[in-house]
């Protein structure tokens, strides 16, 4: 499982394009909102300082209040704005942006990045989670605004791209009218015990899944990424 891992690792390092930063402030237009997603990939194992303007931020989709069965998109990827028009799911309830108080919001993840996240330790079913792992491991990150609801998610390396385990933390904030609420979840790990790698079949032999180039590129990045996971090493 570790080779595939870093096979997925290096693979990402050279697909993920190198930007100056990008800022949700950019796509904000004078509408009501029904929605902002955002994403974003770690070079480095760091947690985003800023998930609302980042030089790691990959994507930015912003959902405006349209028509009954469609919402109006500014959206950002590959490096450059766009607009279209995406099915509308649900019922989401319009809000603007100034409706959050995203300084308060922004406070308390820098907090938790600087203060919680350094010092997390404790043993789970694949091993221990070492002091300094979880603001040196993320590999991906995702945000997610709603009228009601800020969350944020920061996935490890350890994981990201198996198809056999999660393993994750969660930033969350809810408002009621202008008050605003946020907690630090605890670290989840998650294993899928039977669930075929991603982009592998069941059929697959071991003899193929582990020979051939990819192979001696796996066995070059494992090494670093054991000792990241059991040093919490960034």
């Amino acid at each position: 499982m570790g080779i595939r891992f870093s096979i997925f690792v290096f693979a990402l390092l050279l697909s993920v394009p190198l930007v100056k930063g990008v800022s949700v402030w950019e796509g904000l237009i004078d509408k009501p909102i029904y929605y902002v997603n955002i994403e974003g990939y770690s070079l480095t194992g760091s947690p985003p300082w800023n998930p609302l303007n980042d030089s790691s931020i990959t994507w930015i989709n912003i959902g405006y209040e349209y028509n009954g069965t469609h919402t109006f998109n500014k959206y950002y990827e590959g490096g450059k704005w766009k607009e279209g028009f995406f099915p509308k799911h649900g019922n989401p309830k319009p809000f603007n942006i100034t409706d959050w108080n995203l300084s308060k919001v922004l406070k308390e993840y820098q907090w938790g990045v600087v203060n919680y996240l350094p010092n997390i330790t404790g043993k789970f079913p694949a091993g221990e989670w070492k002091k300094g792992y979880w603001n040196s491991s993320i590999a991906r990150w995702n945000s997610v605004i709603t009228s009601n609801q800020v969350k944020i998610t920061l996935n490890t390396f350890a994981c990201e791209g198996s198809g056999e385990c999660d393993e994750y933390i969660t930033f969350e904030c809810h408002r009621n009218d202008d008050n605003v609420t946020c907690t630090w979840g605890k670290p989840v790990f998650k294993m899928y015990p039977g669930r075929p790698p991603m982009g592998t079949s069941p059929q697959t032999t071991e003899k193929n899944k582990t020979c051939g180039p990819a192979l001696l590129v796996g066995l070059a990045l494992l090494p670093a990424l054991l000792e990241r996971r059991t040093n919490g090493k960034s």
